[in-house]
């Protein structure tokens, strides 16, 4: 972690490539070594050693800017603003209400103090949202507006639907779609991908190679997900109908065990989720096999492409994904080309350390190959 002053400031740090601020985190993951990270959230609990942001964190910021300490500036803005009876409800549960009186008064404050980052110039700054919803908050437009960019994981195919119920009251309409305030912030929207942290993917890298023992694998949370899941049960008692041999667990699998049922099938059944980008795409790449997911509904990030990295189904057309998949078993040298070009893929575009180079390069102009040597 960053070596950080006791007043929760950055002149005892040194100098790094990135800043970054916000609930969630790619860079201070990723590349560690390269970050300085402030936490803002209600969710104390998954601070992990992040200072909060605070007033002297604002100033020292302020201060960091002026110096030209940083080379880039990363902000996730929080799902709920600070000022929202909800933000403080929450600091209060996951504070609080779990004996942590110590984090009380940052979960409370930091989302506060991020909105004061507004007044500073943060250059070049890059906004980030991974998180599993399809629209953008209304008090996220001013760091649009802030930022260079605003990358969206969940962005619909038609970005203007990030919109909705927002930004406008519906469906935003043609007159809306005309007005050059919201061309603007338009234009600024880019999408981003989950990326698989380290953890995940050496288990999967580890996995690789194994024999291959089953046709489909699949393994997920079906109560409580999404209507896609739902249809899972339907879609694979079909598939084992058509003679495909489908490999189901019982209960959750930890992470060794998945990657290595993963890696033993040749297609991995990766329907979405919450959020249509999914961690089971990646990690089946990785491990080997083939993804088959559903049609994407988001503009991908390096997108794993239909019949080369990956394979697509339609939920609403169970009889042809029965097709497809028999289809693709009968072809195995087919499919293991596309299992090691998807490997390839996602291994050099949809990590997270894969993701940051990408970001750093584009936006710090240091040359992606370059920051592999220096971040290893």
């Amino acid at each position: 972690m960053p070596e950080f002053d006791v007043d929760n400031g950055l002149d005892a740090a040194p100098k790094r490539d990135v800043l970054e601020i916000g609930e969630t985190g790619l860079f201070h993951w990723a590349m560690p070594e390269r970050t300085d990270a402030y936490y803002v959230s209600y969710r104390a609990d998954l601070r992990q050693g992040r200072p909060f942001l605070g007033l002297r964190g604002v100033m020292a910021i302020r201060r960091a800017m002026l110096s030209g300490q940083y080379r880039l500036i990363v902000v996730h803005p929080p799902f709920y603003a600070g000022w929202q009876p909800r933000s403080f409800l929450a600091a209060l549960k996951f504070t609080l209400f779990r004996g942590d009186v110590r984090s009380l008064w940052g979960a409370l404050t930091s989302p506060l103090f991020f909105e004061l980052l507004r007044f500073i110039a943060l250059k070049p700054l890059i906004a980030i949202d991974r998180s599993d919803s399809f629209g953008i908050p209304n008090h996220h437009f001013a760091w649009i507006d802030k930022a260079d960019a605003y990358y969206k994981r969940e962005l619909p195919v038609d970005h203007w639907q990030a919109f909705y119920g927002s930004g406008h009251r519906r469906l935003p309409g043609a007159s809306f779609r005309r007005k050059p305030r919201w061309l603007k912030r338009l234009a600024k929207l880019k999408p981003i991908g989950l990326g698989l942290n380290r953890q995940q993917t050496e288990a999967a890298n580890g996995a690789f190679g194994a024999e291959k023992t089953s046709d489909v694998f699949f393994a997920g949370g079906i109560d409580g997900n999404s209507h896609v899941r739902s249809r899972m049960p339907a879609l694979i008692e079909a598939l084992r109908a058509a003679g495909v041999t489908v490999d189901v667990p019982e209960g959750r699998l930890p992470l060794d065990a998945f990657m290595a049922r993963c890696a033993k099938a040749w297609i991995t059944l990766s329907p979405e989720g919450l959020g249509w980008d999914c961690y089971r795409h990646m990690e089946a790449a990785i491990a080997g096999s083939v993804p088959l997911v559903n049609a994407p509904t988001i503009d991908r990030y390096c997108p794993l492409e239909v019949d080369r990295h990956c394979l697509v189904y339609y939920p609403d057309e169970e009889a042809r994904a029965v097709e497809s998949v028999v289809a693709a078993l009968a072809d195995k040298e087919r499919l293991h080309a596309m299992a090691l070009a998807a490997r390839a893929h996602a291994l050099s575009n949809l990590t997270e350390r894969a993701i940051t180079e990408a970001l750093l390069a584009e936006w710090a102009g240091a040359p992606a190959d370059e920051l592999q040597k220096r971040t290893r």
